[in-house]
């Protein structure tokens, strides 16, 4: 009877990890990435990012974010591209990176802070705790960057390296046409 019990288990488990799966599927591929719900995002104080939170996207703004882990090189290497792209788009773009780290378990924010300075980060820094922001944008590697249309669709995302170049593109294209 427990081998029954424990196929019955593992059966459930395998159900439930398929349909989170291709939930997180539809939403890269659009089905849910258009609903323009935002999701409040906890920001830590580092550099260039004060402690508090933040509504993302940001209605009528285009909204930048990069998904990180401090224990990826890409994403260390990433540090620069995304700073690049930041000091090109101006104020008029919403841009914040994000870890999905279990902050407050493996690392702490202070970790978070610290690998954010090592890294020469200089705009906003958050920790989508719950992984809600994740989910919605279909964030399920890093890096992933997002860029969001000011009436909340989702113009263009991206997994792994990329150039400043294609940042800024996409992001003008997506209605941030400001230059600083």
């Amino acid at each position: 009877m427990r081998r029954r019990e424990l196929l019955g288990a593992v059966a459930a488990a395998t159900t439930v990890a398929t349909a989170g799966c291709n939930s997180l599927g539809r939403t890269l591929t659009g089905d849910d990435g258009d609903d323009p719900e935002s999701v409040t995002v906890e920001t830590i104080d580092a550099s260039g990012s004060r402690a508090g939170s933040t509504v993302v996207p940001e209605p009528g703004r285009v909204t930048f974010v990069e998904f990180f882990a401090t224990t990826c090189p890409i994403c260390a290497s990433q540090m620069s591209v995304v700073g690049d792209a930041y000091r090109q788009t101006g104020e008029d773009v919403q841009f914040l990176s994000v870890t999905s780290e279990p902050v407050g378990l493996t690392v702490s924010r202070e970790d978070v802070a610290a690998w954010w300075d090592d890294h020469d980060g200089g705009w906003p820094v958050g920790v989508d705790d719950g992984v809600a922001l994740a989910r919605k944008y279909g964030a399920t590697s890093i890096p992933t960057a997002v860029v969001v249309a000011p009436d909340g669709t989702v113009a263009w995302s991206h997994t792994g390296r990329t150039t400043a170049s294609r940042i800024v593109a996409e992001i003008r294209a997506a209605g941030g046409d400001s230059t600083p």
